[in-house]
């Protein structure tokens, strides 16, 4: 399964816009407020009516909510007021993967959501025991690393339903318990039975590939814990930085889902499985270095989901691979970039709109005083004594400036000229006289 096209309407920020996206890796960037979210959000309402008839715990159905719905503030005599714009919609175009393609639309006119992707076939096939895949679907919002949905202590699990993998996998907040039960599970089999569990093993590979330096990954029963071997030491996931715990439980989710839909694949349920994933911040709490390779090795791990991604970082636009069905989308300008070959810096001006990214914003502030100073200093006189003066305290009150003997020589140089040139103006009026 992936999303090939999305319309909104009246949805979040969107009046009506429409978006095509690449079969591989999809990058929104754009301005704060831009939409990025409400992309992804409209995203989960057309994947949970995929979910709406299967059994529970995989049965989730995200409805357009009145919180979702776009509001036009109106300005009535000196009233102002706020009124919802009907209908709100969400339409999609999806693939199925099997040749099919559907066109659903999923409207709201606060009589409530009227729509249902047919997924019973599939119901019937996995309830039936056949050897039929079924798509990962997952989003992970920004709050992924704080708003757990579970107490995080491991469990060993009992035999579940192939379903189980569907569970929580569109809401936003993170359930960190589900992947470190089925380490701890997947652990004590394979010490029983004296063998290597596949799945298990799929999932460590899947996790060394996206996270830089790990040597292991394995739940320790001694500290029932699940522990990371990273540049020879041993670090337990509840004491990771940000960064490490973000990314290793993101891939780790994914690879555990993967393996719970798909258990019939083993050792390639990762690489095999088909699907979408929605993660809002891609960049969070990642050092550059990182964000440069982030792109790809999850592209690696998981070469048949279909990645839809927010971020506000240049090194994560910069590292996209130009290949078929990768796609930059940019929120705040619809022109088609190519980031090959392109700077940081030209990434952040051209394609992020950040003026002079080669020098801090400080810097930049300065130079536009320093700027006017000097306009003002050959303006003939029609700026006042006092505005001048003004100006001149304000650019001594910058300490990188008057700490700079070569700058305050320019400023002195060019208020002489300034003075000389007002004299030779004063001096020609008085022959005039």
């Amino acid at each position: 399964m992936r999303i090939d096209k999305l319309q909104l309407k009246n949805f979040r920020c969107f009046e009506e816009r429409e978006f095509e996206f690449g079969k591989r890796f999809n990058l929104l960037v754009g301005n704060n407020a831009s939409g990025k979210t409400a992309i992804l959000e409209g995203i989960t309402v057309v994947l949970s009516k995929f979910l709406a008839v299967f059994p529970k715990p995989a049965r989730f159905i995200r409805e357009i909510e009145e919180r979702d719905v776009r509001q036009t503030l109106f300005l009535k005599g000196s009233t102002l007021t706020t009124e919802l714009q009907n209908p709100s919609y969400v339409s999609a175009c999806t693939n199925r993967g099997d040749g099919r393609v559907d066109a659903e639309r999923y409207e709201q006119t606060f009589d409530g959501t009227q729509a249902k992707y047919d997924a019973v076939e599939l119901v019937h096939e996995v309830r039936a025991g056949n050897p039929v895949c079924i798509p990962l679907l997952c989003y992970y919002g920004t709050e992924r690393l704080w708003v757990q949905l579970k107490e995080v202590k491991a469990n060993t699990l009992g035999p579940l339903s192939r379903f189980a993998g569907y569970q929580d996998c569109l809401k936003s907040a993170s359930n960190q318990k589900r992947f470190l039960d089925w380490f701890k599970t997947q652990e004590f089999i394979a010490l029983q039975q004296q063998r290597e569990q596949p799945t298990l093993e799929a999932c460590r590979t899947a996790i060394q590939e996206c996270v830089p330096g790990s040597a292991r990954v394995y739940f320790d029963i001694a500290y029932d814990q699940l522990i990371l071997e990273i540049e020879g030491k041993c670090v337990p996931f509840s004491m990771l930085s940000d960064g490490f715990r973000n990314m290793l439980a993101i891939v780790a989710d994914i690879a555990v889902r993967c393996s719970m839909l798909n258990p019939q694949l083993e050792a390639a349920a990762p690489r095999e499985t088909e699907g979408v994933v929605l993660i809002d911040e891609l960049d969070l709490h990642l050092h550059p270095k990182w964000q440069r390779r982030v792109v790809g090795d999850l592209m690696r791990a998981f070469p048949k989901v279909q990645f839809i991604a927010t971020s506000h970082s240049p090194f994560i636009i910069q590292s996209l691979p130009t290949i078929d069905g990768v796609k930059l989308i940019n929120l705040d300008d619809e022109a088609n970039y190519d980031v090959r070959d392109q700077s940081i810096e030209d990434i952040a001006e051209t394609i992020q709109g950040v003026e002079l990214p080669q020098r801090s914003r400080r810097h930049i502030d300065m130079m536009h005083k320093a700027e006017q100073y000097f306009a003002m200093l050959k303006d003939d006189g029609k700026s006042s004594d006092e505005d001048r003066q003004a100006a001149r305290r304000e650019l001594e009150s910058m300490a990188q400036f008057s700490d700079n003997p070569a700058f305050q020589a320019v400023i002195r140089m060019q208020e002489l000229v300034s003075q000389k040139g007002n004299g030779a103006h004063s001096e020609t009026r008085g022959e005039g006289n």
